[in-house]
Formats: structure tokens, sequence, C-alpha cells
């Protein structure tokens, strides 16, 4: 993450791709997106079939 892409408390710009978003619902989407990330891996199973 790059400080400059915080130009006040409560905004967000990225100077990578451009997106201007509130830091909250910014903050928010990427904790959602991590969060479905951990539930879609913790659901694949990892046991071999049993014959």
């Amino acid at each position: 993450m790059d400080k400059k892409n915080r130009a006040r408390q409560a905004l967000f710009t990225c100077r990578n791709c451009g997106v201007v978003a509130h830091a909250d619902r910014n903050a928010s989407r990427n904790i959602a997106r991590k969060g479905e990330a951990a539930w879609t891996a913790g659901r694949e199973s990892r046991v071999p079939a049993t014959p």
C-alpha cells in the first residue's frame, strides 16, 4: 500500500489504477474479498476421498 493513496483521512485514491473511493468503503471491500477467499478455501476438501 502506498501512503500517497490517502490524500485525506476519508478519501482513497489509487495512484496505480485511478480508483477513487471513501477509505472505509474501500477497506470493507478488501476485507470482504479476503473473507470470501478464506471461506472458499475452507470449503475445499483437503482430505483424500475414501474408496
